[in-house]
């Protein structure tokens, strides 16, 4: 895999398509708004970009050639002159600059402080931009070559890696702000949620948990421990929650799978970290990943036994469809890791016999695992607080299937079914490869192995096109981490076959060089500087806010930014129905009673004022989360507007709060 010219063949080949999709890109653009190629600067971008593609064919060719030339070419290349210390620290001079470079260029740069007449299009800017990101990605593994004395294998990897952890960790960092309302729909709903575990202390009042994501808002309720504590902390927490639980799971698997190879570990365990939020897998749910990861062994069932059923119990408080997912895991460790040594023909008796002895501590981890979540989850109902009203815990099988989100629309431009095989196919040509062997294992193994991935796949595809998903990949979660086990065990050689001996899959390094670009290929988009506003501007909306909603003779509902209660922020009490998330789960999935319950309490007047977001009656088509907008303009504004009339209307940079009071006199109700 080391091999200098397969590199460097591999690397033309990826520049040639990179130039190629750039140049289809411009000449599209080009043509869309009109730009006469030679009377333009963008002729001399074409000749460029043509030499690259001239370029990068002959080297591919050349460098496959006998010719005694490029044995030579390719020592030059490895630059052993550059292994001294001052050239190494130049190195790391040289990447790190690069590593500043990339989001400064996203940020900041206008290609028409360099290109004239380039300002007028945006487009062309960011083609740009992509093209002479790939360069300065050639050029940072260039730099830790020199900086690690490594092969160039080595150092593309440990570049694209450290690139895109830092990126990513950059993306997430962004959220911590001291932005006062919140960043997003439901951005600062989640603080709420995480303070009913405190709400005796908070509010004084001991208020029913949250129906949706219990063990999330739990590790998010630890941050209320420090009573100092304010939104930018709380921000800040969760996003340590994003990097350490993530990074706690790509390193349990990395140590178990690449044990002997210390470089193989961190950079698997980096550019697995980037798989997991690249997919979007929350961190509440690393627990149930760590725990099998860390205990389960078909060495030691019982330990194993202790680790699903915790892991199973933590599953059902969680989601619904990652009860089964700590039985799964044990089961494809087992798997994996014992044979099922029976290689003499028996009779169907015996061999059936044989086959349930093998499998019976995977029986016994799946039966214990399933129902200890479903005991969690009924335990958890009346325990939360929400025995009156079950059937929200049920909202998933109640609400719309979009199916067309599957494929490329408007709310996702790729679609959930293009964009997961993109980010999996790393793992799957791993799993294509293995089973070209398949003689290896026996065929019990294969079936259970592809089984559990077919079965979570389609799952999976079920549960993302539900509305309110389809929005990213972070529903194809159970899919994508069960693939990426089960593909590390045959990456790391950790596969016993059934003549006991280790079993793995080496990939082609150009198939392990796509799989390094794919992360970056989608965090690149997604970098964007720190959020910034008007704090001036800001702070006089929640002072004419808190005003306003402290001057209420009578209770004050929020719908939404109830944050500013739990911070203290505005002090009034707090009404821990209808928060906006749980109103559009029951809207989504048409929950009659809490609906019911709160047309009642509109139509009563039970509160004075109720602060919400903008609230309209228009309904979209073809637009993103138009369905979900729909919903939520059928059956919760058109009560709300019927009976309470907006009285203020709040615009801070980031976000629209809308202030209602009751009607003199009702509207036309539905």
């Amino acid at each position: 895999m080391n091999n200098p010219k397969t590199f460097w063949q591999t690397t033309f080949v990826f520049t040639f398509f990179a130039n190629l999709v750039v140049l289809v890109w411009s000449a599209m653009r080009w043509a869309e708004i009109g730009v006469i190629l030679y009377r333009s600067i963008w002729g001399l971008a074409l000749v460029l970009y043509l030499g690259v593609l001239a370029g990068c064919i002959f080297l591919f060719f050349w460098i496959r050639s006998a010719d005694w030339r490029v044995g030579r070419l390719v020592a030059w290349l490895e630059l052993p002159w550059f292994s001294n210390l001052l050239w190494r620290g130049l190195g790391w001079s040289l990447f790190a600059g690069i590593l500043l470079l990339l989001p400064w260029l996203k940020f900041t740069l206008r290609v028409g402080q360099v290109v004239k007449n380039s300002t007028q299009d945006p487009v062309l800017t960011t083609i740009l931009f992509y093209w002479v990101a790939w360069w300065l990605l050639l050029l940072a593994s260039a730099a830790l070559k020199v900086a690690l004395r490594a092969s160039w294998q080595g150092a593309f990897a440990a570049a694209l890696v450290i690139l895109g952890v830092a990126y990513e960790m950059f993306v997430q960092f962004r959220a911590v702000s001291d932005y006062p309302f919140s960043l997003g729909w439901s951005e600062t709903s989640r603080y709420f949620y995480a303070s009913l575990y405190f709400s005796e202390w908070l509010y004084g009042e001991r208020f029913p948990l949250s129906s949706l994501h219990p063990t999330r808002y739990f590790l998010q309720s630890l941050a209320y421990l420090v009573p100092s504590w304010g939104l930018t902390e709380h921000r800040f927490w969760q996003f340590l929650l994003w990097m350490v639980l993530p990074g706690a799971a790509a390193i349990a698997l990395a140590r178990r799978t690449f044990a002997l190879h210390a470089q193989s570990v961190a950079l698997f365990a980096g550019w697995f970290f980037l798989y997991l939020l690249l997919v979007g897998v929350y961190y509440h749910l690393m627990v149930m990943v760590i725990l099998p990861l860390l205990f389960v062994s078909p060495r030691h069932p019982w330990r194993s036994l202790v680790a699903v059923l915790l892991a199973s119990l933590w599953a059902g408080v969680s989601r619904v469809n990652w009860f089964p997912m700590p039985a799964m895991i044990a089961l494809a460790i087992y798997l994996l890791e014992q044979p099922v040594r029976n290689d003499r023909p028996q009779p169907l008796f015996n061999g059936l016999r044989s086959m349930l002895a093998y499998l019976r501590w995977p029986v016994v981890w799946s039966l214990a695992g399933l129902f200890a979540a479903l005991a969690a989850q009924a335990a958890y109902i009346p325990l939360s607080g929400n025995a009156d009203n079950p059937e929200i815990f049920a909202s998933s099988f109640t609400s719309d299937l979009l199916w067309y989100r599957l494929w490329p629309n408007a709310l996702f431009p790729l679609g959930i079914v293009p964009a997961i095989l993109i980010v999996t196919a790393p793992f799957l040509g791993v799993m294509a490869a293995a089973t070209l062997q398949w003689k290896r294992l026996h065929p019990l193994r294969w079936l259970g192995l592809w089984g559990m991935i077919l079965l979570l796949f389609g799952g999976s595809l079920v549960v993302s096109v539900k509305i309110g998903g389809g929005g990213d990949l972070h529903n194809m979660d159970t899919y994508a981490v069960l693939l990426g086990i089960i593909a590390a065990w045959l990456l790391g050689g950790q596969v016993t076959d059934e003549q006991g001996a280790r079993f793995s899959v080496s990939l082609a390094w150009p198939a392990v060089a796509a799989a390094l670009v794919i992360p970056l290929l989608f965090l690149l988009p997604a970098l964007s500087p720190l959020i910034t506003y008007n704090k001036d501007w800001t702070e006089n909306n929640l002072r004419q806010l808190k005003t306003l909603v402290e001057a209420a003779n009578g209770p004050v509902l929020f719908i939404t930014e109830r944050h500013l209660v739990t911070f203290r922020d505005i002090q009034v009490p707090m009404i821990a129905k209808y928060e906006r998330v749980t109103l559009m789960e029951a809207a989504m999935s048409n929950n009659r009673k809490l609906l019911e319950s709160f047309y009642a309490d509109l139509r009563a007047h039970r509160f004075a004022l109720i602060v919400s977001g903008k609230e309209n009656l228009f309904v979209k088509e073809n637009e993103p989360f138009a369905e979900e907008n729909n919903v939520w303009n059928t059956r919760v504004s058109p009560y709300l507007l019927c009976y309470y009339e907006p009285i203020a209307l709040f615009e801070p940079e980031l976000s629209r709060i809308e202030v209602f009071a009751p009607r003199a006199v009702s509207q036309p109700c539905p």
